[in-house]
């Protein structure tokens, strides 16, 4: 009977762990983004922690990495998230702007990363952004972009766009394309890399400026 109490108390403590849905509730937690205090309320039945270790380290009531991702893009899913982590300051403890790129055991950039900001493009426009894509996966577009500009499918479904911000520019600017304005800006510009993420129907520019 004791072993038996055993593998039962060994039983809830894993699904615990895992966020079972029987354990899912409404909770909060409390975050600072752009120096502010924020308090998120969500509901825990969705994946809130990216390790073991988040879930046990993490101070009481402190959001964690995946919640704060949500609350900045409650638009998309949470597979769809995936290709985005949680820009932290740990001198000021205090998020901003999601980036792309990957994610630590906290939920946050495992390394500096450009950030993101949503471009207000048409689905027809996400299309034709997935098309240039596609072709530079297959090595169809130009050896001078080809040096320059990379195209990878994330396994959450994203098209990402990477490579020489001038290139970029260039590039989508002749697709006619809203994101190929917002690369063509001055202060995008001024960086050397940038990435423009299309998930489901948004367009997601990632750089230096946000």
């Amino acid at each position: 009977m004791r072993f038996r109490a055993i593998i039962a108390g060994m039983t809830m403590a894993i699904a615990w762990l895992c966020g079972a849905p029987a354990m899912a509730a409404p909770t909060q937690c409390t975050t600072k983004i752009d120096g502010q205090s924020v308090t998120i309320f969500y509901d825990d039945e969705e994946p809130t922690y990216s390790s073991f270790r988040e879930r046990f380290f993490s101070r009481r009531n402190t959001c964690p990495g995946a919640v704060v991702i949500t609350y900045l893009m409650p638009d998309l899913t949470a597979e769809e998230r995936l290709v985005f982590c949680a820009n932290y300051d740990p001198d000021t403890q205090s998020h901003s702007q999601p980036a792309q790129g990957r994610r630590d055991a906290f939920g946050r950039c495992a390394e500096p990363s450009h950030t993101c900001s949503l471009v207000n493009t048409t689905k027809q426009e996400a299309l034709a952004l997935v098309g240039i894509g596609e072709q530079a996966e297959q090595g169809s577009l130009s050896d001078r972009l080809s040096s320059t500009v990379s195209a990878v499918t994330h396994s959450s479904g994203a098209m990402v766009l990477s490579g020489n911000t001038a290139s970029l520019s260039s590039l989508l600017s002749s697709a006619g394309t809203a994101i190929g304005t917002a690369l063509g800006t001055p202060a995008v510009l001024a960086g050397a890399a940038a990435s423009v993420v299309v998930i489901g129907g948004a367009v997601y520019l990632c750089s230096d400026a946000g």
